[in-house]
């Protein structure tokens, strides 16, 4: 009986020539960020930080003792586990789909790393695993009560939505440095920011662009990313967060086994945590878009 021979690349020559199809939100924050290659563990991060009234105080010849600034020791750790999957494929079958096969599983990697990254495995602030960009235990990470936004005389949302985005960045964002991005979420979020003004008929992303800055981005994140019916915005400094991460999604080995006639593939990808040097170097804004 004559059988198709299977042919691999090895791994590192499929993953030179995959393109995913998913378009991933994690490597935004690669740019500061801490690869670990070694086993699965534990690393806590210590971070001493300040406690209460830390600003200077007014000294008179009469004073004969100085405002004294308090702080204490802080804890941040970072869980180091993987996450595996195998294909087995038949070297009776037909060969010619196993390549189809592979990219399907890392395209799907894809988003399941984007998952991790940015819920960190829980549901709230106060369950997460590691600490991710959307929830998040780290106490340099702000959430800020729900807004309500109102529709204007010309029953859009525009006017509200660009006025919240602004107040957030100039109260809080912008009291830090660095390159910033603003991550919008939400089917209803997603349509304002894809609107025209109603008047003007200028559209809405360009317009709060050109006021922000520069220094800032607009991204989009996933529905996959952030849980089911929320609304609202992330504004993130790039250069003060530092994303702590194992292996990222990969077709790790593969290979053929004469003896029992199948070929094996190998994925692997890791555990994140995301980590906020400073304090509001991230601030999640929900929103309620009232009637």
């Amino acid at each position: 009986m004559a059988t198709n021979k299977i042919a691999l690349q090895s791994a590192i020559e499929f993953m030179n020539g995959y393109t995913p199809i998913y378009q991933p939100i994690y490597p935004l924050f690669l740019g500061k960020s801490q690869k670990y290659t070694e086993s699965a563990g534990q690393i806590d991060f210590l971070r001493a930080e300040t406690i209460g009234d830390i600003r200077g105080k007014r000294l008179t010849p009469k004073d004969n003792s100085v405002h004294e600034i308090n702080s204490r020791e802080g804890k941040k750790t970072f869980k180091k586990y993987f996450f595996g999957a195998q294909y087995i494929q038949s070297n009776l079958q037909d060969p010619r789909g196993l390549n189809d096969v592979t990219v399907q599983v890392l395209d799907e990697h894809q988003k399941q790393c984007d998952e991790i990254f940015s819920m960190g495995e829980g549901s709230a602030n106060n369950n997460v695993v590691n600490n991710g960009l959307f929830w998040s235990g780290d106490s340099n990470h702000i959430t800020n009560s729900s807004a309500g936004l109102a529709k204007d005389a010309n029953s859009s949302y525009l006017s509200a939505l660009h006025a919240k985005i602004l107040s957030v960045a100039t109260t809080q964002s912008d009291l830090i440095s660095g390159r910033k991005v603003v991550l919008y979420y939400g089917s209803s979020t997603n349509d304002q920011f894809n609107s025209l003004y109603p008047v003007s008929n200028e559209a809405f992303k360009p317009q709060l662009s050109e006021v922000l800055g520069p220094n800032y981005s607009l991204v989009r994140m996933p529905i996959n990313t952030v849980p089911a019916n929320s609304e609202g915005f992330i504004i993130a400094n790039l250069d003060q967060v530092m994303a702590h991460y194992m292996t990222l999604p990969v077709l790790a080995a593969q290979g053929i086994n004469e003896e029992k006639m199948y070929s094996w593939h190998n994925f692997l990808q890791g555990s994140w945590m995301l980590e906020v040097l400073a304090s509001g170097a991230i601030v999640k804004q929900d929103v309620t878009y009232t009637p």
